[in-house]
């Protein structure tokens, strides 16, 4: 169904407000508002923010508890809570010590999880931050460099970057195919792209049933395949486990257990490092050449990561309404007016 894309953040923030602040619950629907116009169809974060909004019903009495409140550095445990609720907060904080310090971090564990992550970097570029999330995304879904089995998160990653146009922002997992995209091709019989996955053999397959077991193992392979993609995962693996006292990989339980993956935020403040308007022109400015660039056979254009979302979002919201699984509108409402 088709619904007006302003009514339906209304409608987000409303019941958001059953839960947390009117602001945090205004910044949470915005985002994951923008996050949407940006992702769907291929993901539905729309989906996802009204899960987190059940989470919170369900976890009523639960709160968000500081394990570490350190100068540049916050570590907090969710207690079973969806994290996107607290986004404001989580960047408020970030700005304020990033702003003082030149740069911040905050980690977080034991969530619900985090499913849409660009949107925790696309709100800290429009403060002028560089943001950078990084996420475990679960257990059993990229193969070690030369190994036959999916052991470690798609570990997925996320940057902005602000310029003096639309902010440089890219959301992407570690591995050359994101789990879902697996998922979907077995349940649908699709064939893979060459060279995303592995067979229980270790040998390369276009065949989703051999490379995703029936207890969810996924023998992902890692961005490009071979050895620099798995120490790019590996780097995730650590940052978002061990660092921020969540679990590794190879300690978690098989399956979708998000209270056992770990996520860290990061923030740059550009002004601490020079003046924050010529970095913004010197990167639009990279930026326009690199689209100037002749573009291969293959291509229509040369692009920048973000130029595609960017596109989507503003042509959506032209048009002024959003495509909706009416089952997720229904869900909304149901928590909108619960007692």
């Amino acid at each position: 169904m088709q619904i007006d894309i302003n009514e339906l953040e209304g409608r987000l923030a409303a019941t958001a407000r059953r839960f947390v602040s009117p602001g945090e619950a205004d910044y949470f629907a915005a985002l994951c508002m923008q996050a949407h116009l940006k992702k769907s169809p291929r993901m539905n974060p729309l989906a996802e923010a009204v899960a987190d909004l059940a989470v919170w019903r369900d976890h009523t009495g639960h709160e968000v508890t500081p394990l570490v409140d350190r100068g540049a550095v916050t570590v907090l445990d969710f207690n079973g809570l969806a994290p996107s609720l607290k986004i404001k907060s989580i960047h408020d904080t970030l700005a304020e010590r990033a702003g003082r310090l030149g740069l911040a971090a905050v980690g977080f564990h034991n969530s619900a999880g985090v499913i849409t992550l660009n949107m925790w970097a696309d709100g800290l570029a429009r403060r002028d931050l560089i943001g950078i999330a990084l996420f475990n995304g679960g257990t059993g879904c990229t193969v070690p460099f030369g190994g036959t089995r999916g052991v470690l998160g798609t570990n997925p990653m996320a940057y902005a970057i602000p310029t003096a146009d639309d902010p440089v922002c890219l959301d992407m997992a570690t591995t050359e195919i994101p789990f879902f995209e697996i998922k979907n091709a077995r349940e649908k019989g699709n064939p893979l792209r060459d060279h995303v996955a592995v067979d229980r053999r270790g040998r390369p397959t276009t065949v989703a049933r051999e490379a995703l077991s029936d207890d969810g193992v996924a023998n992902l392979l890692p961005i490009g395949g071979g050895f620099k993609g798995f120490g790019i995962s590996l780097l995730i693996e650590v940052l978002t486990g061990a660092l921020v006292q969540s679990r590794l990989s190879t300690l978690q339980t098989p399956g979708w257990h998000p209270h056992e993956y770990g996520c860290l935020v990061l923030a740059l403040d550009i002004a601490g490092f020079g003046d924050r308007n010529a970095f913004k022109t010197a990167v639009s400015d990279m930026c326009r050449q690199l689209r100037r660039e002749t573009p291969a056979d293959w291509a229509d254009r040369v692009a920048v990561p973000g130029d595609r979302s960017h596109r989507k979002e503003k042509m959506s919201r032209q048009r002024g309404t959003v495509d909706v699984e009416p089952s997720t509108v229904d869900q909304l409402d149901r928590l909108n007016h619960e007692s």
